[in-house]
């Protein structure tokens, strides 16, 4: 009988074991200084009707810096610099500063933040056309729900249901980790004609 509570209490840990070592959101973003990928970006309504879709590059580099580069249909630049959130609309020749952005409420907050250092990070949600996804605890003021998807223990694809219900599905391509990213590629450079609004 002795031998059997054993054998239960070595499976156990070893079962423990492997789920501890089989985050792969942990894993990923605690090794995580810089990445830089393609994306592709899709927007369907509650209904599961395509509303739009628009591709670009995206740069990000710890702790706080971030571009977010779309490039079609319209061009468009979300670009985080330690602590100014701009947002440049390209064609329109306009950039705004964002003032008070809460972080903590868009997905970037996950990108900034190095799992170890948080209390609660997403959990494994379910297994879908070899996608292992993760989803966040709660949701927040801007979405319902959030989930993280990884391939070949990549980050492959986040998907946000907002509270419009609708579903926006971000999937990243050529993604490469901690890749040198030059300081210049963070910094506001705007033309003369350009609108600022602060």
């Amino acid at each position: 009988m002795k031998n059997k509570w054993v054998a239960l209490l070595v499976l156990l840990w070893i079962n423990t074991a492997i789920s501890a070592n089989n985050n792969q959101f942990d894993d990923f973003f605690n090794a995580l200084e810089s990445l830089s990928a393609d994306f592709n970006q899709t927007t369907y309504s509650d209904t599961g009707i395509l509303l739009n879709n628009a591709s670009g590059r995206f740069a990000f580099k710890r702790p706080q810096q971030l571009r977010w580069h779309t490039t079609k249909p319209n061009e468009q630049i979300l670009l985080l610099n330690n602590n100014e959130f701009w947002l440049i609309d390209v064609e329109l020749e306009q950039a705004s500063l964002q003032v008070n952005q809460d972080l903590s409420q868009t997905p970037l907050y996950w990108l900034i933040n190095k799992p170890e250092s948080m209390a609660h990070t997403p959990k494994p949600s379910h297994r879908k056309d070899g996608i292992d996804w993760y989803q966040t605890n709660k949701p927040s003021t801007q979405h319902q729900q959030l989930l993280f998807g990884f391939k070949n223990k990549k980050l492959h694809a986040i998907s946000l249901k907002n509270a419009l219900e609708q579903i926006i599905l971000i999937v990243f391509d050529k993604v490469v980790i901690n890749a040198e990213i030059q300081a210049q590629t963070f910094m506001l450079k705007l033309g003369p004609d350009f609108d600022i609004i602060r």
